[in-house]
């Protein structure tokens, strides 16, 4: 099991090996596509067998729906519809139509977030009060050569990972108080921006050992750009930045 672009320190695994050594030794591959989606990876075609992802984030788009997707090859699909039928995790008619109407505008939308991201990714690379900056366009990235090979040219993500430099919880927690386009959520994909500081968030279960290990410190937060102005994001997190 592994995430197309990990949270919230957006690594990207190679897929495809990964995928060919597990198969070799007859280990079942499921990727969790959520912050990829299907416009910048398809993990079957990579050799997966099962791809989920959130309905929830990028391809409803309004925060309005809870639900999630399973795709699988044709070894596994079998395996999945009898599951379904066993457990019932069936998604609803109406999450079913919310989903179906977003997936309607996801490209565009999806397409003006990562152009708003890669932008907002290289204004804080140059902020005094930023220390770190994690974003696939980055060249430096960890795993350049993975994201040129297997993502598309252009297509980097809404998601952005970043370091208020010697910023404690508290100083986060200030941080996030003085946003005002930007909401302070624990989610992402909506067609506004969203930060979260997965301190108290998705890493809250951790010890703080185990994620200064992983490299998530107390000043880390990880933000989803929306499809508002990039410059007005950009302002929000300024004014939030330097008060």
């Amino acid at each position: 099991m592994l995430e197309t672009i990990s949270n919230p320190l957006l690594r990207v695994p190679e897929i495809d090996r990964l995928a060919a050594a597990a198969k070799a030794s007859g280990v079942p591959v499921i990727v969790d596509n959520t912050f990829a989606t299907a416009l910048l990876a398809r993990p079957i075609e990579l050799g997966a067998n099962m791809s989920v992802q959130s309905a929830t984030k990028f391809l409803s788009g309004q925060g309005d729906v809870m639900g999630g997707l399973i795709t699988a090859d044709g070894e596994y699909i079998n395996v999945v519809r009898s599951m379904s039928r066993t457990f019932g995790p069936i998604l609803g008619p109406f999450e079913s139509y919310l989903t179906m109407r977003g997936i309607k505008t996801f490209p565009i939308r999806m397409e003006r977030q990562c152009a708003n991201a890669c932008r907002i990714a290289q204004w804080l690379g140059s902020h005094p009060r930023v220390s770190k900056v994690h974003y696939l366009a980055d060249p430096k990235h960890p795993d350049a050569a993975a994201i040129r090979r297997l993502l598309p040219a252009g297509l980097y993500g809404a998601l952005v990972s970043f370091e208020i430099k010697d910023a404690k919880k508290e100083d986060v927690f200030r941080f996030m108080d003085r946003l005002q386009l930007v909401v302070s959520a624990t989610s992402l994909g909506d067609v506004h921006s969203l930060l979260l500081c997965p301190l108290i968030a998705s890493h809250r279960d951790l010890s703080p050992k185990q994620r200064e290990r992983m490299g998530i410190h107390d000043g880390f937060v990880r933000l989803c750009a929306g499809i508002e102005a990039a410059e007005d994001i950009i302002a929000d997190l300024e004014q939030a930045l330097t008060s």
